[in-house]
């Protein structure tokens, strides 16, 4: 258990940290394929998909120099892994429930990675939110931007970024709650999967449309008849008082 733990911070085992970089690398190139890439094209968008978020994070932290360079020959791998993919596209095409699930998990893996670094650089509970989340989907930002794309955590869509940004919550939460980060890192984990899961499931979608101009105006005009009438009635009732009291007066 203590292997887990490096200067107070949650050391990620490098077989998940290898997998979620590898999902990236894969889903960035198959994002490649579909847009009729060249090799070229595939190998940068894989890349850029897989370590996009991490170097965003990095540059933003000036810690520790940038996850992305400090492994060379994982970098290779990922580029022989998306060759792969330009070649053979068609063995992705029709793993579509696995390829999900590894995307859902290499989502939570990167917002696990983003707030655990942030924690352990001693950022506040915020930062640690952001930094989590913004790992987790600012490598598919980016890709899409490449490609003269909106970026598809701006759209309407299941949960993607709010998957990546409440498990990052969950874990900066139990993190500064002094729980031991195995359970926070499992906890940040387990939610993000969960969520994206269930966003599917339902169909539960970000808004792409919202409007409230209209319900306040209306809610503010009835507040105001409201307020009008029960002004109007306090003011007839102090005109009739003193009426009724001069009145009774008379009649003694």
């Amino acid at each position: 258990m203590e292997q887990l733990f490096a200067d107070g911070a949650l050391t990620v085992p490098f077989g998940a940290d290898f997998f979620s970089v590898a999902v990236g690398v894969i889903t960035g190139a198959m994002f490649a394929c579909d847009r009729k890439l060249d090799i070229v094209g595939t190998i940068v968008l894989g890349l850029m998909t897989a370590y996009g978020g991490g170097i965003i994070r990095d540059l933003l932290l000036q810690d520790d120099g940038v996850y992305f360079m400090q492994y060379p020959n994982v970098i290779l791998i990922c580029i022989g892994l998306a060759v792969f993919v330009f070649y053979f596209r068609g063995l992705f095409r029709h793993s579509g429930q696995v390829l999900f699930f590894a995307d859902a998990l290499s989502v939570a893996l990167f917002a696990l990675a983003g707030a655990n670094k942030a924690f352990a650089c001693g950022e506040g509970f915020v930062m640690v939110v952001i930094l989590g989340a913004l790992t987790s989907v600012g490598g598919g930002a980016l890709r899409d931007i490449s490609v003269g794309e909106t970026p598809g955590v701006f759209q309407r869509s299941n949960f993607y970024a709010v998957a990546g940004f409440g498990g990052a919550l969950v874990f900066a939460a139990m993190a500064f709650a002094n729980t031991p980060l195995v359970l926070a890192g499992c906890a940040c984990v387990f939610t993000v999967v969960f969520l994206r899961y269930l966003s599917v499931f339902y169909d539960w979608k970000t808004a792409d449309e919202a409007d409230l101009t209209p319900k306040v105006s209306h809610g503010a005009r009835k507040a105001k008849v409201v307020a009008a009438g029960l002004f109007r009635r306090a003011t007839l009732h102090r005109k009739k008082a003193p009426t009724t009291r001069t009145s009774r007066f008379r009649r003694r």
